[in-house]
């Protein structure tokens, strides 16, 4: 009895391919799709791609910088085979308005020949309403002997045009111009969804990063890592700032009265000052600058929480809440400190026989600044900075060296407080200059 063997071709449900596929990055469930007819262009239907191109950028071409014509070929392959033909199915199959989710397109070998795909691939995933872009486009060093920066891919206001569902920015190695936009109305914001922004090896245009952030009325994360810049930010909604080693003489933050992390860290480029307006809400302050001079912080929350390490930091001016803080600072060559306390006193604070609350967090904020040449200290409630006489013999003085100027906003008028006052000063600083004014001018701070 003859036997006949047959092949049978495998099949799966396509929703078990489906899931199979969606495990898989991009490019491999590409190899995938093609291994049958029954899975060819499942993988377009993912609702997250994951396009890797992988490899450094300098590793083709030789150390004597003879380009390696086979990761150039191998770079061309992945453009046109994988980036090209997703956008060729989609269109055959008339895909385009199936949601994606998240779109990650890294290239290790950018050039400027694949500028109108980049284009084509981000004006398909505003039109699928993705939610979640990460754009990597590295070009390799040899293009930084032509002129790096006009190599950069550039991004501009039409670039968003219909970026509206769009919740999660990630850009690395690209060019921001300024948005120039005369009329400011948020419901006419570019980014309107945005909540979280992080950029890294970006360059930025004149005001680009001021412009930006403006186009973005519900951001409430943005991280600055390599970046180079120039403007101050401000945004109303932004919860957490992280600014790490990027090209910027100075990070100034203006009216972000929702501000609750601010972090900067910067060990090799020149940044000379930190400046932050009008951030009552600001809980956690970290701040490491090996070239840092000045730092402003006007405003904060009571309850802060602050490690400032700023080894040439020259000059340092606070003004806000300390009862419930904690700040540690290291700042060596600091010459002149400016603190304005806003802490209103209570009746219960100075009484004896009750614990001295807020006192030990006064005394140990003064002394993170006992190592500043000059202080000059005003205190909106004189009765504030009365420290009862049980404390004074307990703990020693915060400010036993620094020449000190301490003005209060009101004098007091009994002899008792009198008293009082002129000892708690003389415990504070031993070396202090006092002057009780309390027509003191604002103009002072």
């Amino acid at each position: 009895m003859a036997t006949t063997n047959q092949k049978h071709k495998p099949y799966l449900p396509d929703d078990i391919i489906y899931k199979i596929l969606r495990r898989l990055p991009a490019k491999a469930a590409v190899r995938m799709s093609s291994l049958s007819k029954q899975w060819e262009g499942v993988w377009s239907l993912l609702p997250s791609l994951d396009f890797d191109e992988g490899g450094n950028p300098d590793d083709y071409h030789h150390h004597n910088d003879v380009v390696d014509t086979e990761n150039l070929l191998r770079h061309k392959r992945f453009v046109n085979n994988i980036l090209a033909k997703y956008l060729e199915y989609r269109q055959k199959h008339n895909k385009q308005k199936d949601v994606l989710d998240k779109l990650k397109i890294r290239m290790a070998r950018f050039h400027t020949d694949d500028v109108t795909l980049i284009n084509k691939w981000l004006d398909f995933s505003f039109e699928t309403s993705v939610k979640e872009l990460d754009i990597s486009l590295r070009i390799s060093k040899l293009h930084w002997k032509d002129g790096g920066l006009w190599f950069y891919y550039c991004i501009s206001r039409r670039t968003f045009f219909n970026a509206k569902s769009l919740t999660a920015l990630n850009l690395e190695h690209v060019r921001i111009k300024s948005f120039v936009h005369t009329i400011h109305d948020t419901s006419l914001s570019l980014l309107p969804s945005l909540k979280t922004m992080c950029l890294k090896s970006v360059v930025f245009d004149n005001h680009a990063l001021f412009s930006l952030i403006r186009e973005c009325p519900s951001i409430e994360s943005l991280s600055l890592a390599s970046c180079s810049f120039e403007d101050s930010l401000s945004s109303s909604s932004l919860k957490s700032l992280e600014v790490k080693d990027c090209m910027a003489p100075k990070v100034e933050v203006d009216e972000a009265v929702n501000l609750e992390c601010f972090t900067v860290v910067s060990s090799q480029f020149p940044l000379q000052q930190i400046s932050l307006r009008k951030s009552n809400n600001l809980r956690y302050i970290h701040i490491r600058a090996q070239h840092l001079q000045r730092i402003s912080l006007d405003g904060c929350h009571q309850t802060v929480k602050a490690t400032i390490d700023t080894p040439n930091l020259v000059s340092f001016y606070f003004n806000g809440y300390v009862s419930y803080s904690n700040f540690h600072v290291k700042a060596p060559n600091l010459k002149v400190a400016s603190i304005r306390l806003l802490d209103h006193w209570d009746e219960e604070l100075s009484t004896i026989d009750r614990p001295w609350k807020h006192f030990p967090t006064l005394r140990d904020f003064l002394k993170e600044f006992g190592c500043s040449k000059e202080l000059t200290l005003l205190a909106d409630e004189f009765k504030g900075i009365i420290f009862p006489e049980n404390f004074r013999k307990i703990f020693s003085s915060p400010l036993p060296y620094a020449n000190v100027l301490i003005h209060t906003r009101n004098s007091p008028t009994k002899a008792t407080e009198i008293s009082d006052l002129n000892d708690s000063l003389d415990w504070i600083a031993p070396t202090e200059i006092s002057d009780l004014n309390d027509s003191l001018n604002d103009s002072l701070f």
